[in-house]
Parts: structure tokens; C-alpha cells; sequence
């Protein structure tokens, strides 16, 4: 009887591979595995060596199977359905088996059917060796085999070595044959060596030949091979040339890739042909080559008889030779002789072929003025003679001719006077051309171009347009005025280009010269400003040079230069600057300290000074006597000083005077510069005490202390650093205000204050000594605190965090601590002058004094970090309130 147990058992099986539960939905079962089978390790491929069915639950299903795994790992096996549910594992590649590589395989077999349920098993296949043929370890595994053979080569050379193995293993004996006599074969280990039977000869043996390999173990099994055998001919004979010199005679300046001829070898080798024969130069040659195939000797440049080695030596000797290999064989040379001949090749040649000579005027006739140079280049005599003829041009008139016939020289036949008209119509310039001809044909000619020009004689001096020059200028003229301009002429043809200078007078004070004269334009120039005071007149002498470089003359002339006056020199008066001291009460028409003006003019009279106080004469106090007409002046007070009045305050007067030199020019029409000069007066008023009684007391002597400050030139920084550091100091405040006005604007605005007493007014009148006005602003705030007020005994509330208060009843605040968002109480006291008792907002009790004010320990505006007062009942006790930062409203008094 089947229990309970039994049947839980049953469910609780599980399959390891898919992980259900057998019955539930079906399953399948390998049969016949695991299991072991033995094949022959040469067992064909498709051979079916292994049958198995496999068991389902459920019927017609499909099935697929593989191998999962293998080990080692090949692909030597596979597994397939035959029919329904019956399988079997087959050989797959041929050859591969090999007892002696691997003598066993596990093979995991893995079947699934078309529901998804699985199943493995292993399969163990077993080799069995089997004694197997041997095998070529060479080129005979892949066929026939193809051997070069060279010829003479000795007996017993290798032709080729077959390398062959037995698979079985310790079956390792091999035995080799061939069936040829040509060859013998000699067993080498396990190889066998093709050994030549014969020294073979490519010209008299056969040139290929076939041997059969045979190659057998020591059971009879065997394996054969075929080699052929090619015989290379070797090359074993010389080249032979027919002759062994051989000579040419050309002509020179023949035009490359000419053949001047042809030679020929022959080898034995190639049956007595020249087919297979490469022609070379034995060295290189710059003129010929030879044609490695045909022979042919060819031109390779173009040989010039008349230069180089061949004008000497018109032979060319060289070698060529022919090989039977490229790189390596038998050589055969021969000496090849080449005979240049010379030809009529070359024009005569005349150096330069253009003349250009210069011939002074005054030459004489039959003079030699050029000789020419030719020459003919050829080597032969006959090629190189040439005549020479004169082609004269238009103008020559027979002023020049060769020297002789045939002549290369050519002289002066005629007058060659540079100003005669003739001469000049053709500037002088003349062209003729001398033509020289080859006498041998084909009659080559060069031409000579001679340009002759005539050039002039420097016969006669410059001569000034003037004896002497005279000339005015202002001493007012300044540095590179044009005094005056000097000319000279030069009779000369054409005419010479002349040079001016200064060489002698212009010398003054502080100058070494005071002219400078341009020496293309004679344009006399002031080198610095002239003055009629220091030299009236210079005394110049000018020279003129022409600019022949082989013959110069020169010419020299005088010239005057009067220096004219005029007003340049300013009044100079000095010291530049005075310092006086008068008392206050001094009368008017008092000289001021007995001063007096002194001032000198070089290129003016005392006459001609005129005086001016320009600047600082305040209600014109001071006057200058004379002011016109001399060169002395004097200070004079001009009006009375009034100190006692008020009338004068200024006790220091900075006259600036002014002089000038234009009295004789006043009013008139031709008035001319006026120069100014200046000085500087410090006028300092000394004002007197006032007139005391006279007493006995003895006489004290009264010392007076003056001192000025005057302003230095020279510290014109001072002024100009503290302009800029009161800019900087502007720019600093004007920063600072603008960011205050933007911290103002940033504050948050007072929110709406609603105020209520405390105390109503009843209570206020009844307590006439002191009244508390308190304003409250309503915030939201949490209230975590009690107490009662000491005033009005009512209980509050209040924040143990920022201090604000409020009544319990009404909601209302009644005081602000912390920060802006809380709530603000400010109370202050209004402590009226008596000697009652007040109390403080604090509580506090304290005596009053007559005639002070009794005000709180702790003002409101001030920080306490004392907790609400414990003034009667409590109703809470409270921690400790933090002290306010600050007020935010004012009190209203009563």
C-alpha cells in the first residue's frame, strides 16, 4: 500500500537538469548509458560505432541531441535521431582517430525533446591500434616532387632527402629504394638521402629524369613517391670574341645614340650563338657605351676635338667585354680604338665682341685707341685662319681705320676736336664694326661692335658772374635765412657741374662760422642768429671748383655781408628782484627806502626806457619817478597809508615793473620791436604802535622782524600734490556717501504701530509723580512665558527667546528683544522732580532728590541681561529674557 510518505517522495523528486518535478509535466530518460565502446583507430568517417534509445513519458515527441562535451575536446564524434526515439553516435572526420595521440574519449551526450525536458549520459569510446603504412614527413605527402639539379656537380651529391615516419608506435624501422641507376639512395636514420650515381653532363645527358621513392616498414606495409630530377645547365665555358682589337675612325661632333660599329662573341654554352651573351663597358666611358644585347658601339656624348683631352690627344681607348651572366659567369674583353678627326666647327671668336672706349680730344692722329682680340678654336691649321675688314659707321668721317691689312689694331685717322660743330651734330659718339671671317668653308664670322666716344678737356677756369657780392640782412634774420646767392660759369663744353664753398671770413664770437654756403646753388646761409652789437660786418671769400676728377680748377670771389641793427636786446635791470620796508605813517612823495631802478639796453639809449607797475599796486599806493625818458627810476608813495581807519588792511605789496625800450618810438608810424624786461618789488608796511605818555622810564631799543615767504619755482610739486590728494580725499568721501545713502535705502520701512496704554487714565491722574507711556507694535510671535506686571498686577506673557510681551487678556506686545522680527516694547519713564518714591519700569524702588530727575537703573535703550522682575504674585516663573539690542520707537511723555 502505497502511503502518504511515499507519495511526497514521489513529488519530491526533482530533475537536476531543468529543476520539475517528475509527473507533473512529463519526462525522458537516456537508456543504455552510460556505456564503453571500443572502435579501430582507422575507423571511416560515417561509421556508426554506438546505438541508444531514449525513454518519454510523453508520446510523439520530437528530439534533438548533441554532444555537450568532450574530452579531450575534437570533433571526431557526433550523435543524431535515427527513427522516434532511437539515436546513435557515428565517426565524423577521416582521418583523425589516432590510437597513438589519443587512445580514449568520454563523450557527455545531451538529448532534449520538444517540451523542453532534458537528459546526459557519458559515452566511453575505446581506440584499438591498428599497424598502419608509413607516411612522408616532406613534400611527397602532397605529390610529385620537382628537384633542379645542377650539372658537374660530383658523385654522391645530394639531389634530395625524403623524410617518412611510421604512425605506429615503436615501429620505427623504415627501409628506402628507388628504381633508377642514375641514383642511389642511403638511408640516414629514419630518412633516406637521393645520393647522384653520376657526375652528369647538361650538354651530353638527359636534361630530366623521374625516380620512383619506395619506403616500407617492418611489416611489408609501404608507401611510394615520384621525384623528378631537372638538370640546370651550368655555365662551364669562356665567351670568345672573333678578334681580339679592334679600331674606328669618326669624325667629332657626332650627335649622341650614333653607332660608329658592332663586335660579336660567342659561348660554347649557348651552341657556339650569342643569343645569351651580355655586352658591357669594362669602365665607364663619358663618350660611348655598347648595347648589351647586339654589340653595337654607340655615342654617347658629343665629342669636341678642338677642348678637353682630345685637342692633344684625339684617340679614345677603352675596353668592352661580354659575360654569360648578369652577376656571376666567364668574361671575354677586347680593346676597342677610337680615332676623333677635326672639323671646321668652330666661328672665330673674339673677345669682348663690344668696345666702348672714351678718347680724350686733344688726340693725337695715328694713335692706337683699341686693339681687338680673335682666335679660331679648331685644331687644324686650315680651320683656323680668318681675315679681318672695317665696316665703318655713319659720321665717322675717316677719323679712325685698321692698322695694316688683316690687321686687328685700329688708330685715329682724322680731328677728333670736341667743339667743333661737325662733332657735336653726332655727340661726339662714334660706331664701327669689325668683321672677321673664316678662310675654310663654311666661312664662319664674328663681329666686333666698337663704340669710340671723344671726351672734352678741362681747359678753363670758373668765372664769377661778379668781382665781388655785397649783401644786407637784418640781425633779426634767424639760423638758415638765405643771405644772398653768388654764381660762377665754366667756359667749358659741355659744362661742368661746380661746387661751392666757403674758405675764408664768418668767423664771430662763439661761432667758427657763421655762413653756410650750399654747394650745389651757391645760396649763402646764416649758420646761427647775427648780432650788430658783437660784428657789423663780415668778409667772406667764396670759391668755386668745377668737378672734373683729373683736372680740377677753381675760381674764388669776395663777398661783403652787412649785418643791419635793430631793437634785440631787452632792458636788463638787476638784480631781478627787492625786498623794502617802509613804516605805515610814512608821508606820501617819500622815496620808498631811498630806492632806485638802475637798467642797461645794449642796442638802446637811456632815453628810450619807460616804466610800468603791471601788477600788485593795490589802489595804486606806489609810482615810479620819472617813468619815462631815463634809465634811473625811484619808488615813490603815492598815497598815504590809513591803517587807524580801516581804510588799508593790505601790509604787503608784490609790484611787478615792467620796462620797456619803445620812448623814442611813441606815436610814430616806423615803430619798431619793443624788447620788455621786468623786476619784482616786495613792498612790506611796517604800521606803528600807538603814542603812549611819556614817562622816565629809560628808552628801549624796538627791534622789528620782517620775514616773507615767498614761492620757490623750483617745489611747483607741493602745490600739485596737494591738489591731488585733495581729489583723492573727495573721491574717498564721495564713495563712503554714496554707499551710506544705499545702506539708509536698504533699512525695512517701520511697519504700522498700534498703540495702546497700559494704564488707563484713571490710574494715571490718581498717580500724579509718574506716569508710563508705553507703545507696542503687534507682531507674531509664540509667547512660552507668564508674570505679573509690578504696576498694574496684571499677568503677561512673554518669549523666553526674544523677549517680546504681551497682555494675557488683549494679545497686545509689550516689549521687543532681538532682532527686528520680533516683538517691541519700549517704555520709558517720565520721573517728575519730588521726593516720592517712583518706581522703574525695572521695579526697582528708589528715593527722589529735589531738583534732579530719578531715572531707572536700567534705561531702556540700554543692554540687560537681567530676567522679568519677580514683583508679586506669580503666576509662572519664567527663564531668563535676553537684554534688547536697541529702541525701535520713541516715548511720548505725559
Amino acid at each position: 500500500m502505497v502511503t502518504v510518505a511515499d507519495s511526497l517522495k514521489l513529488f519530491l523528486i526533482v530533475n537536476c537538469y531543468t529543476g520539475e518535478i517528475p509527473g507533473v509535466r512529463g519526462f525522458i530518460k537516456i537508456l543504455h548509458l552510460p556505456a564503453t565502446v571500443k572502435i579501430k583507430e582507422d575507423t571511416p568517417a560515417g561509421t556508426t560505432i554506438f546505438n541508444f534509445s531514449v525513454n518519454s513519458t510523453i508520446d510523439g515527441v520530437g528530439l534533438t541531441a548533441k554532444i555537450a562535451n568532450s574530452n579531450p575536446v575534437d570533433n571526431f564524434f557526433a550523435v543524431s535521431v535515427v527513427v522516434g526515439l532511437r539515436l546513435a553516435v557515428t565517426v565524423v572526420q577521416d582521418p583523425g582517430l589516432d590510437y597513438e595521440t589519443q587512445s580514449n574519449y568520454v563523450l557527455l551526450i545531451y538529448v532534449e525533446d520538444d517540451k523542453g525536458n532534458t537528459d546526459f549520459q557519458t559515452l566511453t569510446v575505446l581506440l584499438d591500434d591498428v599497424n598502419e603504412p608509413p607516411r612522408f614527413l616532406d613534400n611527397l605527402a602532397n605529390g610529385v616532387v620537382y628537384v633542379d639539379f645542377l650539372e658537374n656537380l660530383a658523385v654522391g651529391a645530394l639531389i634530395y632527402e625524403v623524410k617518412a615516419t611510421d604512425p605506429d608506435k615503436g615501429d620505427d624501422v623504415l627501409s628506402y629504394s628507388v628504381n633508377s641507376s642514375l641514383v642511389i639512395i642511403n638511408p640516414s636514420g629514419k630518412n633516406g638521402a637521393i645520393l647522384a650515381a653520376k657526375s652528369f653532363d647538361y650538354e651530353k645527358d638527359l636534361h630530366s629524369f623521374s625516380v620512383i621513392v619506395t619506403v616500407k616498414d617492418v611489416l611489408g606495409h609501404s608507401i611510394t613517391g615520384i621525384i623528378v630530377v631537372n638538370l640546370i645547365n651550368a655555365n662551364d665555358n669562356w665567351p670568345v670574341f672573333k678578334q681580339n682589337e679592334t679600331r674606328f675612325n669618326i669624325l667629332e661632333e657626332m650627335q649622341p645614340n650614333s653607332v660608329i660599329g658592332k663586335v660579336t662573341a660567342y659561348d660554347l654554352d649557348d651552341d657556339k650563338t650569342s643569343s645569351r651573351l651580355i655586352y658591357f663597358m669594362s669602365s665607364p666611358n663619358q663618350y660611348f657605351t655598347i648595347n648589351s644585347v647586339t654589340g653595337e658601339l654607340i655615342v654617347s656624348a658629343i665629342i669636341d676635338r678642338d677642348n678637353g683631352p682630345f685637342r692633344d690627344v684625339p684617340i679614345q681607348e677603352f675596353e668592352v667585354g661580354a659575360k654569360d651572366h648578369p652577376s656571376q659567369g666567364h668574361v671575354a674583353l677586347m680593346t676597342i680604338i677610337v680615332n676623333i678627326r677635326d672639323v671646321n666647327d668652330n666661328q672665330p671668336f673674339c673677345f669682348p665682341l663690344t668696345y666702348s672706349i672714351q678718347v680724350p680730344e686733344t688726340t693725337e692722329k695715328d694713335t692706337t685707341i683699341v686693339t681687338i682680340s680673335c682666335k679660331d678654336n679648331d685644331v687644324d691649321l686650315a680651320n683656323r685662319q680668318f681675315t679681318t675688314s672695317l665696316q665703318p659707321g655713319l659720321g665717322t668721317g675717316g677719323k679712325f681705320a685698321l692698322n695694316g691689312k688683316n690687321s686687328t689694331t685700329i688708330v685715329v685717322t682724322g680731328d677728333l676736336d670736341f667743339e667743333a660743330v661737325t662733332n657735336l651734330e653726332d655727340d661726339n659718339v662714334y660706331m664701327m664694326l669689325v668683321v672677321v671671317t673664316d678662310i675654310a668653308p663654311p666661312h664662319y664670322q664674328d663681329t666686333v661692335t666698337i663704340y669710340i666716344t671723344v671726351t672734352p678737356v678741362n681747359e678753363f677756369p670758373p668765372t664769377f658772374g661778379q668781382a665781388s657780392y655785397t649783401f644786407n640782412i637784418s640781425e633779426f634774420s634767424g639760423t638758415g635765412t638765405i643771405v644772398g646767392q653768388v654764381f660762377a660759369d665754366d667756359k667749358d663744353f659741355p659744362r661742368l657741374k661746380l661746387i661751392y664753398s666757403l674758405v675764408g671770413g664768418g668767423s664771430t664770437l662763439g661761432y667758427n662760422q657763421m655762413f653756410w654756403i650750399n654747394p650745389t646753388s651757391g645760396d649763402l646761409h646764416l649758420v646761427a642768429r647775427p648780432n650788430y652789437e658783437a660784428t657789423a660786418q663780415y668778409l667772406l671769400t667764396v670759391q668755386a671748383v668745377d668737378t672734373d676728377p683729373k683736372d680740377q680748377k677753381a675760381a674764388t670771389t669776395t663777398v661783403t655781408v652787412n649785418i643791419l641793427p635793430t631793437n634785440d636786446e631787452p632792458p636788463d635791470c638787476q638784480p631781478k628782484y627787492y625786498s623794502l620796508a617802509i613804516l605805515g605813517d610814512t608821508p606820501v612823495g617819500t622815496n620808498v627806502q631811498g630806492f632806485q631802478l638802475s637798467c642797461t639796453d645794449l642796442d638802446s639809449p637811456p632815453q628810450s626806457f619807460r616804466y610800468f607797475i603791471t601788477s600788485g599796486n593795490i589802489n595804486n599806493q606806489f609810482r615810479l619817478s620819472p617813468n619815462v625818458g631815463s634809465n634811473i627810476t625811484k619808488l615813490i608813495l603815492a598815497l598815504p597809508f590809513d591803517y587807524t581807519h580801516g581804510v588799508d588792511k593790505v601790509t604787503e605789496y608784490n609790484l611787478v615793473v615792467q620796462i620797456t625800450d619803445d620812448n623814442l618810438f611813441a606815436g610814430s608810424a616806423d615803430r619798431k620791436v619793443v624788447q620788455t624786461g621786468s623786476v619784482m618789488i616786495n613792498v612790506r608796511i611796517i604800521i606803528p604802535t600807538p603814542s603812549t605818555p611819556e614817562t622816565t622810564t629809560t628808552p628801549n631799543i624796538t627791534y622789528i622782524r620782517l620775514s616773507q615767504n615767498t614761492y620757490d619755482a623750483d617745489a611747483w610739486y607741493i602745490p600739485f600734490v596737494i591738489t591731488l590728494g585733495c581729489i583723492l580725499l573727495l573721491g574717498l568721501l564721495t564713495y563712503l556717501a554714496y554707499h551710506l545713502v544705499q545702506y539708509v535705502r536698504s533699512l525695512p520701512k517701520s511697519s504700522k504701530i498700534m498703540k495702546k496704554p497700559l494704564v488707563d487714565e484713571q490710574e494715571s491722574k490718581m498717580k500724579n509723580q509718574h506716569s508710563v507711556i508705553v507703545e507696542m507694535i503687534k507682531r507674531n510671535a509664540i509667547f512660552n512665558g507668564e508674570a505679573v506686571d509690578p504696576v498694574t498686577g496684571n499677568v503677561y506673557q512673554y518669549n523666553t527667546n526674544s523677549g517680546a510681551r504681551r497682555w494675557k487678556d488683549t494679545k497686545l506686545p509689550m516689549q521687543n528683544y532681538g532682532n527686528a522680527g520680533d516683538e517691541t516694547l519700549i517704555v520709558k519713564s517720565n520721573v517728575i522732580k519730588t521726593n516720592e518714591t517712583t518706581y522703574t519700569p525695572q521695579g526697582n524702588v528708589k528715593e527722589g532728590h529735589e531738583g534732579k530727575n530719578t531715572l531707572p537703573n536700567m534705561p531702556s535703550d540700554q543692554p540687560s541681561a537681567k530676567p522679568p522682575p519677580k514683583l508679586g504674585k506669580q503666576v509662572k516663573v519664567a527663564p531668563q529674557i535676553p537684554a534688547p539690542s536697541q529702541t525701535q520707537n520713541s516715548l511720548a511723555h505725559i
